[in-house]
Order: C-alpha cells, then structure tokens, then sequence
C-alpha cells in the first residue's frame, strides 16, 4: 500500500502544512518578497479562486516557477516526445510475461478487464508503472471528471504568467521527474502494479485525499500522507528534491520576485519547503488575505 501511495503522491502533490496554501516568504535581504503556492496537480485551475490572497500574490510577481516548465511540453520536438514515450514502454528485450506468474497474470487480466477494458497482453508494450499510471488516471477522471476539460493548477499558473510578460521556469526537469516514475526497475514496478491490484482501494485513497484537500481538511491529509509512505519513499520523492530545491530557490530569491508552484506534499514536515527555508534564515508566514 505505500508503494502504491507514493506515487499517487508523486501525481498529485498532496497537501497539508495547517490548513493553508500559500505562504509568503521574506527575510535574509530580500528587497520584494516571494511566495510559494501549494497545489493539487489534478484539481482544476478554478480552485485558485478559492486561496486567499493568491492573484494578489500573482500581480507582485515577476517569475512564476514550477517544479518544472510545463510550456516546454506543448513545444517538445518529435525526438524529445520520442524520448519520453520510450521511457514508459517496455524494452525488446523484455516481455511483460517474463515479469508474472501465470496466476499473476490471471490476478491481472481480471483487474485491467474491469477497469480498463483491456486484458495484460493488450497492455504489454507499456510498462508495468505506465499501466498504474494509467489505471489511476482513468479512476482521477471519475473522481474529477473537470479535469478532462479544464487546465490542472500547475500549468495555468505557468500559462498565465506567460500571457502576462512574466518569467516562466522550473526548478528540476520534466525527464527527472520521469525518471523518478519509470526509471525503476521492471519488477519493481511490476511488483508495484500487483500491489495496486491485491489492495484495491486505490480509488477510495484517492478519493480521500481528493476530497480533503478540496475541502482544505489538511490535517486528516498530511497524517494520511505520513501514515502511507515509508521513509525510503519520502526521502526519494519529496526530501531529496526539497534539497535541491532550496539551492535553486535561493539563487531565485535574491534577484526574482517568485511565485513557487508545487505539489503542496512539498510544505510541511521536517523536510518540508516551509522548514527548510527557515533554516535558511527566511521568514515563511502563511497569507490569509
């Protein structure tokens, strides 16, 4: 269940950090402060409407940054939209059978059948995290039917700034986070995929965190976040790009006004966004208004 967790974190950046979405952030010679926002990558950018205080935040501006540029995706060249598909399909020199048990794949032909419509061998060229993936796209689109229609937070905070002569940048790449998706090993994510299977509650987890972050119910999201992912997990998918980017950050801070947008996972703890920019000497205070 934390394997399954843990990228359903990566997805949606979940959130918590007391309740608010938006701090500013100030302190350490900085002449305009920044901000960072916290989203949830699946929720319609008609949300924004809801955080106190944020296109105020927009308008002092002059950067927005993501935790990477989206734009460079609508003008990705063939070769670089080759490479990303063949980081999410299987190798030739490996056959999705090799990587189950008959019953295994029994288990999974009856799972994909029921939600996908599509046995494992009508699967077999992608990977094993690229079906999970898929799967719980599929189940975002039940739970969030708006988001087939309407632009998630994150892009239209970068399409935005675009449009208004801002500044648009990210503070790692579009291929590590690939990476981090499918730059695991094959039975690992095959492992990860029967996991999803055996549990079969992946909608309702989603559903949970969907509707407690909708309902800036934070608290019950951030214990959910910390009882579902395993150390080895955070330190992967969230402590570690913390780190890295906090470097970024405090290059930014001293020359660009900044509105940071991340999945919201980012923000609290020990480790989290708002932590480690006070260690850094920073004045993080929430934005109510």
């Amino acid at each position: 269940m934390k394997r399954i967790f843990a990228i359903i974190a990566l997805l949606l950046g979940v959130q918590a950090a007391n309740a608010q979405l938006l701090w500013k952030i100030s302190g350490r010679g900085i002449e305009k402060p920044s901000y960072i926002l916290g989203t949830h990558h699946a929720v319609p950018y008609t949300f924004c409407d809801t955080i106190p205080g944020l296109m105020k935040a927009f308008g002092e501006v002059g950067h927005v940054v993501g935790e990477f540029d989206m734009l460079k995706m609508d003008a990705m060249t063939p070769q670089q939209m080759q490479n990303m598909q063949k980081m999410m399909m299987m190798p030739a020199d490996t056959t999705m059978a090799s990587l189950f048990s008959d019953a295994q794949r029994d288990t999974l032909d009856a799972y994909l059948k029921n939600t996908l419509g599509a046995n494992l061998e009508m699967l077999s060229s992608m990977k094993p995290m690229t079906i999970m993936v898929t799967v719980q796209q599929k189940m975002l689109m039940e739970l969030i039917p708006d988001i087939a229609s309407l632009t998630g937070i994150d892009k239209y905070m970068q399409t935005l700034a675009a449009e208004k002569g801002k500044q648009v940048g990210g503070l790692e790449t579009m291929e590590y986070q690939l990476g981090l998706l499918y730059g695991s090993s094959l039975q690992d994510q095959a492992d990860a995929l029967l996991d999803m299977v055996r549990q079969s509650n992946s909608k309702e987890l989603l559903q949970e965190l969907t509707v407690a972050y909708k309902t800036q119910n934070l608290d019950t999201l951030w214990k959910i976040f910390q009882d579902q992912m395993t150390q080895l997990e955070y330190d992967a998918l969230v402590k570690t790009r913390n780190l890295n980017w906090l470097e970024e950050m405090k290059h930014l801070l001293t020359t660009q006004s900044t509105l940071y947008v991340v999945g919201a996972g980012h923000l609290p703890g020990d480790a989290g966004m708002i932590n480690l920019l006070r260690d850094a000497g920073y004045k993080v205070k929430p934005v109510k208004k």
